[in-house]
């Protein structure tokens, strides 16, 4: 088995019979580091500048040539960006950042984007399809009964239909308010507000309004 800088310190170690806790009394490195060094897994480290240090230290505890620790450190390590010193595998997974933004993600995202914008208005356009226009009628309430000829007909609607009050089409501004009057017979009188979405869906509402003239009182 091809030896590591871990491998060499631990012989060394333990061929003086030493701890983790001796060894950390004496050299100020704390026991669980001493043992990731030993195991050649540097990623618990307080810093990634500390690794190189602490092998050195380490080795110059054990009696060993500075250049021999060093020589096998720089054989397991490279240099990455930051000026950190580290495995080269460990190196190639903090290098391998959770994301990279490619020319081929950056297409695929932006494929997706437009397919999902497009299914979106796909399902606008279906529910307007689907759905009939909202209509709200302000005036005459229901079962209301008046003393003058005509009653007042308000309401709104969705700016894009069209309106129908008893028969007869309605002017609908740019707000959707819609306004139209209508000539009551005595008696009980029919109001019928029929309103037409530009995709043929209809509402309607219908008032009941009674009549009393001044006269018939």
């Amino acid at each position: 088995m091809m030896k590591t800088v871990g491998s060499i310190l631990k012989e060394a170690r333990e061929a003086r019979h030493l701890t983790f806790d001796q060894v950390e009394a004496a050299t100020k490195i704390r026991a669980k580091f001493l043992e990731a060094i030993e195991a050649d897994d540097y990623r618990i480290l307080p810093s990634l500048a500390y690794a190189k240090g602490f092998v050195k230290n380490y080795g110059e505890f054990l009696g060993i040539p500075v250049e021999t620790t060093l020589a096998f450190f720089r054989r397991q390590t490279k240099d990455i960006a930051r000026s950190a010193i580290l495995p080269k595998g460990i190196a190639q997974s903090l290098n391998r950042t959770w994301f990279q933004l490619t020319p081929a993600r950056f297409l695929i995202f932006l494929f997706v984007g437009l397919v999902l914008t497009f299914l979106v208005y796909l399902g606008l356009q279906y529910r307007q399809l689907q759905n009939p226009p909202g209509l709200t009628l302000e005036s005459p309430k229901e079962y209301a009964v008046v003393t003058q000829k005509k009653v007042e007909v308000l309401g709104s609607i969705d700016p894009d239909a069209t309106v129908v009050v008893n028969g007869i089409s309605v002017l609908v501004r740019g707000d959707g308010k819609f306004f139209d009057q209508v000539t009551l017979e005595p008696g009980a009188n029919t109001i019928t507000v029929i309103a037409t979405s530009r995709y043929g869906k209809t509402t309607t509402v219908t008032r009941t309004v009674s009549y009393q003239s001044e006269e018939g009182r």
